[in-house]
């Protein structure tokens, strides 16, 4: 019969040998632990404080995983324990450091689409705290939170709100006097994308903060990014988007005073819907002749559909039968791209939800033409860890 005593003992085993780096070893311990766990919740699946343990033992295997170079492992780790955390009743702040975890072992699978959205619902649960006060509750957690999310956003997301999320985090965090890695990295972030785009004065600035503050260290060696303004210029110039004046609601200005640190605060979501149907008509032929293009517009537009899901937004709702298509049409067009491997995988995952979604709400049927590839595709690159 599992027993709840014996998994945590065999956890703390478990852990000695991960502290004196023997991660390896530490690996068939946690095993050994995780199958009591599930035996345990699978005879009293309502034992919250057991749910805890679990998710607590799943954080700590992910970062053996990580550290013997099983990164695929360590990801799916993480996206157990998320699963498991939202279940339990733990504060704001610890459900957003899981979700942060669980974004960055995305970004270094490769989980590409994942790691955005993570990161961006990480922050987005912390939303009550007052940035510019560094005396409000949660102030060091929102800025360490940024700093995290500019990590990923840097890897998987419009560079411009990397070094939005890099910019507010470094200033949250030196009002806060707290240094480290995070201010370390979020200044090379700040630093190195400024330069990139072209903005010498901001880059200087934080290229001087960081020579204060570490002089060892030097700015990330970035080149010019491929941000969603520069994306959606691109596609009017190919006649591919026509709304020119939305890019500015879209995409604010990195270097302003609006700059945007996460993708739920780059516009208002309700414009979500609105970017869709603006850019789902020429995705298709960008896909063909500009993969790189097409893929930032596609996911931003993707991340903001997503974030505006979470938050409840009124019209991608009561209009989904609407808009669920031309969601699900805009990323399929990103299949004839070629990519494969993990951000396919990831790309299928999402295509999947969204055709279940779309069944649920009968917004399509299974034999429509779009559904059929769809699910094709899915099959053919069905994540092996979701089997």
């Amino acid at each position: 019969m599992p027993n709840r005593r014996h998994a945590r003992r065999t956890h703390r085993d478990a852990a000695k040998l991960a502290a004196a780096d023997n991660h390896q070893g530490a690996l068939a311990i946690y095993a050994s632990a995780a199958a009591e766990y599930r035996g345990l919740l699978a005879v009293h699946p309502g034992d919250q404080a057991a749910r805890a343990d679990f998710a607590e033992l799943l954080a700590d295997r992910a970062v053996s995983h990580t550290a013997v170079g099983e990164i695929a492992e360590a990801y799916g780790a993480q996206r157990e324990r998320v699963a498991i955390a939202v279940s339990l009743q733990v504060a704001p702040g610890e459900r957003a450091i899981a979700r942060l975890d669980f974004a960055e072992a995305a970004a270094r699978a490769g989980r590409f689409l994942t790691a955005a959205i993570e990161a961006d619902a990480a922050v987005s649960l912390l939303d009550d705290t007052d940035p510019a006060d560094p005396g409000s509750p949660g102030f060091t957690d929102m800025a360490s939170a940024l700093a995290r999310a500019a990590r990923v956003f840097h890897r998987a997301a419009d560079p411009d709100l990397a070094v939005g999320a890099a910019d507010q985090a470094a200033r949250m965090l030196i009002a806060a006097d707290q240094g480290g890695d995070l201010l370390r990295d979020s200044l090379r972030l700040a630093a190195g994308l400024h330069a990139a785009a072209g903005r010498t004065a901001h880059a200087r600035g934080a290229a001087d903060l960081l020579a204060k503050r570490f002089p060892e260290v030097e700015p990330v060696a970035a080149k010019a990014p491929l941000t969603l303004r520069v994306a959606l210029q691109t596609a009017g110039r190919l006649g591919a988007f026509a709304d020119v004046a939305l890019i500015d609601r879209l995409c604010p200005d990195p270097g302003g005073r609006s700059a945007a640190p996460t993708i739920s605060s780059r516009c208002d979501l309700g414009m979500a819907a609105v970017a869709l149907h603006a850019v789902e008509p020429g995705i298709d032929v960008l896909a063909r002749s500009q993969p790189g293009v097409a893929w930032r517009i596609a996911t931003e537009v993707h991340y903001l559909l997503t974030a505006a899901d979470r938050q409840a937004e009124r019209n991608l709702h009561l209009n989904f039968r609407d808009h669920g298509p031309a969601w699900l049409a805009t990323l399929m067009a990103l299949t004839v791209t070629g990519e494969r491997g993990p951000i396919a995988a990831d790309l299928a995952t999402v295509l999947a939800d969204l055709c279940d979604r779309l069944h649920t709400r009968h917004a399509a049927v299974a034999h429509e033409p779009l559904i059929v590839a769809a699910q094709r595709f899915v099959a053919a690159h069905t994540d092996p860890l979701r089997r």
